[in-house]
């Protein structure tokens, strides 16, 4: 560890309070202090960051690095890589590998395996489909676990699913005695196969419409996301519920939430920018999204809840695809995977929300940064500039004009839904324990620089 001196000079600090204007001291891995602009002080380089905001590296908890099995889709150093120079400085990656982690040996082989490869640091949620394995994980590093309620084909790996509200509760018992928090993708699987067979015996085709349009209808996220508040008032679990972008599921949330549980929620960038129109146009690549236009109510609630705290969280979902995959997917969604790249444009896709007035800065920077780390435990060392935080900063030129494109990405994929659109705002430089990791879309350091971030217990 380096005990170089580092300020960062005339920038805008960008909190979930709101901005303000001061220079960063940054000693070794750590915020030294925070002082007035243009105060002297002694550092061995400096960064001029005038005109640029200054904020928290982004804490992205739903990342699918495809490490092992899947390897030609992403990888960990690729995924870092995108995620580096898309300002993201902390993921966590998720078991549906092959194969997948759900024993204590296979998530050591996976945690070595990063720690080769991956640029930023990273931590794991695994698996508890094995009961047995669920403490001796905790006990060796596990950030968190990770609950499937959806099953199908690949990414929806059947060995995975916990859809019946029995085995949940079992699990959720033994997750809880581990004070981890427990990740899960809600979905009601039966709901969403009668569903199917009733448009199918109308005689709809087996295609990318038809599944979307019953893939997100509210009644099969949001009775799911009814029963995972009902366990989790029943055992104290750290409850934390990925893809919640159905109305309904919002307002259990907010209920939820009002009545004390423990209950964090998260959206993903797909559901609510992909369109219909980019279904249109993309196929396979913008799915499941679809059907937002003139969707007013879910969209109208989406928003609300990232407003108003309903919503903790934006995670990215990262999850790659080759493009011939994708192909298996316009052949058959119900077995076809799908999912896409996001980390190389992340953040300026969600700084353009905030260019055309849908979200607040301050709203955007709790729900990347401070917020995921508190879910994980980590905060303040992780999420905030802060003395005695880690230096783990992205600097961001709120003017940049982003155009995101086929073939001028990082992530392995080499595609991403958002081409030929056009952004507002991008990170310029990302910096990850006071080393300069990406700038200006190039990679810094080498691979491995990234570290494990460990589970930490909230009982």
């Amino acid at each position: 560890m380096s005990d170089e001196r580092i300020s960062v000079r005339g920038g805008t600090i960008q909190t979930p309070d709101g901005f303000f204007r001061a220079d960063v001291l940054i000693s070794g891995e750590r915020v030294l202090a925070l002082v007035e602009p243009g105060e002297p002080f002694a550092a061995d380089r400096e960064i001029d960051a005038t005109g640029l905001w200054v904020m928290p590296g982004v804490v992205d908890l739903h990342a699918h690095t495809r490490v092992p099995g899947y390897e030609y889709k992403e990888d960990y150093v690729t995924a870092s890589q995108a995620a580096a120079v898309g300002g993201v400085t902390l993921f966590v990656d998720m078991p549906n590998v092959e194969p997948p982690t759900t024993t204590l040996e296979l998530f050591e082989e996976k945690r070595s395996r990063a720690d080769k490869d991956s640029i930023i640091d990273y931590g794991h949620f695994v698996a508890p489909t094995v009961p047995e394995e669920i403490a001796p994980m905790a006990e060796a590093g596990a950030t968190g676990y990770k609950v499937f309620q959806v099953k199908g084909g690949y990414p929806h790996d059947p060995r995975l699913a916990l859809d019946d509200p029995g085995r949940l509760l079992a699990t959720f018992r033994k997750i809880e005695q581990t004070g981890l928090p427990c990740v899960v993708h809600p979905f009601a699987q039966t709901v969403f196969e009668e569903l199917s067979e009733e448009a199918f015996a109308e005689g709809r085709p087996r295609d990318i419409w038809t599944f979307s349009d019953i893939y997100t209808r509210d009644v099969v996220w949001r009775s799911a996301v009814g029963t995972l508040i009902d366990l989790q008032r029943e055992t104290g679990v750290r409850l934390h519920i990925v893809h919640t972008h159905s109305a309904g599921s919002l307002r259990l949330v907010r209920a939820g939430k009002a009545e004390g549980l423990r209950i964090t929620a998260a959206c993903d960038p797909k559901y609510i920018h992909l369109r219909d129109e980019d279904m249109e146009k993309q196929g396979a690549r913008a799915i499941p999204g679809g059907f937002v236009t003139g969707d007013d109510e879910r969209m109208d609630e989406v928003w609300r809840s990232l407003d108003d705290g309903t919503l903790d969280v934006i995670d990215s979902d990262h999850a790659p695809h080759t493009l011939e995959d994708l192909e298996l997917m316009e052949k058959d969604p119900w077995t076809g995977p799908f999912g896409a790249p996001h980390y190389d444009h992340y953040l300026s896709l969600l700084l353009t929300d905030v260019h055309e007035g849908r979200i607040r800065l301050e709203r955007l920077v709790d729900l990347l940064t401070a917020t995921p780390a508190k879910i994980l435990g980590l905060y303040p060392e992780r999420g905030a500039i802060l003395p005695g935080s880690y230096a783990d900063i992205v600097l961001i030129d709120p003017d940049a004009t982003v155009l995101p494109q086929d073939g001028q990405m990082k992530s392995k994929a080499g595609w991403t839904p958002y081409d030929g659109w056009t952004f507002h705002g991008g990170p310029v430089m990302t910096m990850l324990r006071g080393t300069v990791i990406a700038e200006r879309g190039e990679v810094m350091v080498d691979n491995g620089f990234g570290q494990y971030v460990a589970g930490v217990s909230q009982r």
